[in-house]
């Protein structure tokens, strides 16, 4: 146990450097960079730092697992910690385990971020950039859901609420129905229309039969299920979700027929690409010498960080690719993550029982 918390204690100290390093220099060089002349106020420009900061975190939270690892192994293997460790009786399955521990937890944090809003971290740094308060107000929408088509003039996401709303209620390819209102207020899990005029179109069997037919009601519930964010999530073309949005965003295209590539990406960008960095740890940590004088531990270090950016870069590459529509993602980023953790077990299986 002591051995345990001795080397996750070392990974973690180095997690938590690299980390914080790589982020608030990718932050500092954005604001040099960019926007140090066009941010007014020493308050706005720490918070543009925070949120780029935050931005850079989400970004290159895997490349700081894997870093880490060949850091605390580099120092362990320098100060002949790890020698000592296996001259005492531990395995390699014993000396790995807190480096898959902490990784594996760290992994699982991060896609839990992916739950709140720290995925709109960029887009608040470009609201503050562009002097912007807010960004969340979409104009002159124009959508489909189920058997309506929808204009909105605004919605307002944060309020719930969509003002100039009108429906067209489709039947057989042919309008029979028409809802005007000023305005309406997401409830419940359903909209409700303030003051609705309600125009049915006449189906006139015969010559005389009945025209237009027009009724105003003082609150009129329809589109059940149909959320505000995810209106601006999936309509809009957002380019960044929560997890609980993607899964709402893909449940909706779905159920309305729809392409659901660009969500399934997103999808699997915050929940499976991550685990590549894991898997690494495993593959690296099982490819190091535990002696310093058999192994050139500078060009080690290098080749391990030159193949992980690598690695990282691809699946980058492959999630923008797949955004497109070019490959589907489970043939991209999916497959890449799945090879990488057959290799991870086959080096963990093999390796650690010589």
């Amino acid at each position: 146990m002591r051995m345990f918390r001795y080397v996750a204690w070392i990974y973690l100290k180095y997690f938590f450097i690299i980390a914080f390093a790589l982020s608030f220099l990718f932050a500092g060089l954005d604001f040099l960079q960019q926007s140090g002349g066009r941010l007014s106020g020493f308050n706005i420009k720490i918070l543009y730092l925070f949120y780029k900061g935050s931005y850079a975190l989400d970004l290159l939270f895997p490349l700081a697992l894997v870093f880490a690892m060949i850091a605390a192994k580099v120092v362990l293997i320098r100060s002949n910690a790890l020698l000592s460790f296996y001259a005492l009786g531990y395995s390699k399955k014993a000396v790995l385990m807190p480096f898959v521990s902490v990784s594996f937890l760290l992994t699982l944090l991060y896609i839990g971020m992916h739950f709140t809003t720290f995925v709109d971290a960029d887009l608040s740094a470009k609201a503050l950039l562009h002097g912007k308060r807010s960004d969340s107000i979409k104009r002159n929408l124009f959508l489909k859901y189920d058997e309506n088509f929808i204009y909105i003039g605004q919605l307002v996401p944060a309020k719930k609420e969509a003002l100039d709303i009108r429906l067209y209620r489709m039947k057989d390819h042919e309008m029979i129905e028409m809802i005007y209102g000023k305005r309406a207020t997401f409830e419940g899990d359903r909209w409700v229309i303030k003051d609705a005029r309600i125009v049915w179109k006449p189906t006139p069997e015969k010559l005389g039969g009945e025209g237009f037919r027009v009724e105003y009601k003082e609150s009129y519930e329809t589109l059940f299920g149909f959320r505000p964010k995810i209106l601006t999530s999936v309509f809009q073309g957002k380019k960044y979700y929560t997890i609980q949005d993607a899964f709402e965003a893909f449940r909706l295209l779905t159920s309305q027929g729809l392409n659901t590539q660009r969500v399934r990406t997103l999808f699997y960008h915050m929940v499976v690409t991550p685990f590549f960095a894991l898997f690494l740890v495993i593959i690296f940590f099982l490819s190091i010498p535990p002696y310093a004088r058999s192994v050139n531990l500078l060009l080690t270090s290098f080749v391990l960080t030159g193949t992980t950016l690598f690695v990282w870069g691809l699946l980058y590459l492959l999630f923008r690719v797949s955004q497109t529509g070019v490959i589907p993602p489970e043939y991209g980023m999916v497959l890449i993550v799945t090879l990488l953790g057959i290799n991870a077990l086959y080096y963990y299986m093999v390796r650690t029982n010589r």
